[in-house]
């Protein structure tokens, strides 16, 4: 009787737990996926010189990549640093500084011209993306170095203009520009010179507002951007997140769904949400970091900052004019950000690491839509203004998209979960058979990523009923089955043969076979299959003495054969039936001409008989034929 009961119970608790399965499914939001592009403070450390590192940002699977570090004081020409000297005076008020930094001043110098950045580009893969030095160099100048570095093979693909309207410890930036309509038409003298050196670059120039600041500097200048920039591609958003010291305060939960918060916040008071009228002609470019200014640095370089990075790209690719996502850094893993741990291939910061993950997911997947997060997975957490006044933000605890490529119907499904709960999910609407999963989650939410040590990889397979771990970050890859066609014309000579797949043609006509992929889509294709038949001719010809017939002297009666290929490279036989009328003084030659001595190739060399090939045949008398035998 207890066996019977503890049967019950098991399958009462297996139809429990299918029934918790959740079924995700598409929303209407639907893209184009955003370029993914890396930046950082690469002059520090190994940089874009050496190899090795660059084989490691190749496993972060950028588009794009960004240049030069610290674009206010850097030298094109010489691929570093300009000099403090030279820094003291160039900023147009002189009560003004600009100074190199600590790090700056004290670091091993290297060679990081875009020359060398270029060959780093083509080792990795990416795009770059070149940023106009518009505080301590001039439009002459860059002008000059642009030049320059199109002339010795520099692809400039994206150019970025300028600097930020209004951002802390960047006083040389306001100096230079007092009105943002400085910084608007200095912009339009830099974007027609850049139009006549590369006119295909794209180029973005810096906007956002803050609506409501009372530096008139800051609060119109995407004012000034759309009445005055005449020719700009995109504009860059710079969306970084800071976390505070009373931020070490927050629970999991607040810290996770932070993004959810910040992000759209900025959005609006920065003045980029994708219904603003005048923004519809741009593409938006976007910068983002999230720096811990927390006193112990307890979220720095954490797998709560992965799930975090992930949250970030999730609402930034709800704004459809965003077309691409710029994130920092592609240093090591080391607050200096140097990056010299060689023995393991440069280990990543929590930047890195998120960024292997995801960009491999989307990798060569043109479109991405969005999955519906369930009601039953929303919830709501609460924040507090400076002068303590809750906000309550709903966010998701589930939240992913779809990549798929347009032309092979290759797709993957990116799903984080952000909640303490394992969740079973189903995604036979979302991906076809075949699917394979990588879940990556960690055992500790805050344990400093020194080592990847506490960071798990788990392997799955299937559509129905996937557990997804707590805090975890997941790709699932597959197929969506679309039949595919292809007509071909294909035009063969006479024993000649075509293979499709298992089948074998040899003969005229239309045949249609169907192919199965990996993935179990059927590919459809029709040969229609043309004979060009080979030529045959027949001569009969009488000749005196000798007679010369294709290239050759004949003395003997008898049949020849020659071989040739016709215009449309199938073989033309030709065959002779020769007598020589005049015999007098041959007969002899002839009968006589019965011992064979020896067969030589064209460059005389002894061979054997071989047919198709032409060859010299020695006789004793000293006579030489040159034949080739078809038959």
């Amino acid at each position: 009787m207890r066996k019977y009961i503890i049967l019950i119970l098991l399958i009462g608790l297996g139809l429990s737990l299918f029934s918790q399965s959740i079924n995700l499914e598409l929303d209407t939001i639907n893209r184009l996926t955003p370029t993914s592009a890396l930046g950082g403070q690469t002059w520090r450390g190994p940089s874009w010189v050496d190899t090795v590192f660059n084989d490691s940002v190749s496993t972060m699977y950028p588009d794009i990549l960004c240049y030069p570090p610290c674009p206010d004081v850097w030298d094109w020409g010489n691929g570093w640093f300009y000099p403090q000297s030279v820094l003291d005076t160039c900023l147009l008020d002189s009560s003004a500084s600009l100074e190199l930094s600590w790090g700056q001043l004290n670091a091993t110098v290297i060679d990081i011209t875009p020359m060398q950045f270029q060959n780093a580009l083509n080792q990795i893969g990416a795009q770059g993306l070149y940023c106009m030095n518009m505080i301590s160099s001039n439009l002459a100048t860059q002008a000059a170095f642009l030049r320059n570095a199109k002339t010795n093979g520099v692809q400039l693909e994206r150019i970025r203009l300028g600097d930020e309207m209004a951002k802390v410890g960047n006083e040389s930036s306001n100096s230079n520009f007092p009105l943002a309509g400085d910084y608007a038409r200095l912009c339009n003298s830099y974007i027609d010179s850049i139009r006549v050196i590369v006119p295909n670059a794209k180029i973005a120039v810096s906007a956002g507002n803050f609506y409501t600041s009372t530096n008139d500097r800051a609060r119109y200048w995407n004012d000034s951007i759309f009445a005055i920039v005449n020719d700009a591609d995109a504009l860059r958003w710079s969306s970084f997140i800071y976390l505070r010291p009373l931020d070490s305060l927050f629970s999991t939960r607040q810290l996770l769904a932070y993004p959810f918060d910040q992000i759209p916040k900025y959005e609006s008071i920065r003045g980029f949400q994708d219904t603003i009228s005048e923004l519809q002609d741009y593409e938006i470019w976007v910068g983002y970091s999230i720096t811990d200014n927390t006193l112990d640095h307890r979220f720095l370089n954490r797998w709560s900052l992965v799930l975090m990075f992930s949250a970030a790209h999730n609402n930034f690719l709800n704004n459809k004019l965003v077309e691409d996502i710029s994130l920092f850094n592609v240093g090591g893993i080391f607050e200096n950000w140097d990056a010299l741990d060689t023995q393991n291939q440069f280990r990543k910061r929590a930047t890195g690491i998120f960024a292997s993950i995801w960009n491999r997911a989307k990798q060569y997947k043109m479109t991405a839509t969005k999955i519906k997060t369930p009601i039953s997975l929303m919830d709501t957490v609460t924040y507090f203004n400076n002068n303590n006044i809750p906000r309550v933000i709903e966010y998701p605890k589930l939240f992913g998209w779809r990549f798929e490529n347009d032309s092979t119907s290759e797709a993957s499904v990116v799903v984080t979960n952000i909640s303490s709960d394992t969740l079973c999910v189903s995604i036979s609407n979302l991906l076809s058979t075949d699917i394979l999963w990588e879940k990556w989650n960690s055992d500790s939410l805050f344990a400093k990523i020194e080592s990847v040590s506490h960071i798990h990889l788990q392997e799955d397979s299937g559509a129905i009923d996937i557990l997804l771990p707590p805090y975890s970050l997941n790709v699932a890859t597959g197929i969506i089955c679309s039949q595919s066609s292809s007509n071909s014309v294909v035009t063969i000579c006479e024993g000649d043969s075509v293979s499709v797949s298992n089948s074998i043609y040899s003969t005229a006509g239309v045949y249609i076979d169907t192919l199965i992929n990996m993935y179990g889509c059927d590919s459809i294709i029709t040969l229609d299959l043309l004979m060009n038949t080979s030529s045959v001719s027949f001569d009969t010809i009488s000749a005196n003495i000798t007679y010369n017939w294709n290239g050759n002297t004949y003395t003997i009666s008898d049949d020849y054969s020659d071989t040739l290929i016709n215009s449309t490279g199938c073989d033309s036989i030709l065959n002779l039936n020769l007598t020589i009328t005049n015999t007098t003084g041959l007969n002899d030659i002839k009968n006589n001409k019965r011992f064979l001595i020896e067969i030589t190739d064209i460059l005389g060399k002894d061979t054997p008989f071989r047919k198709h090939t032409p060859l010299f045949y020695i006789y004793d008398d000293g006579t030489v034929e040159k034949k080739i035998v078809i038959e």
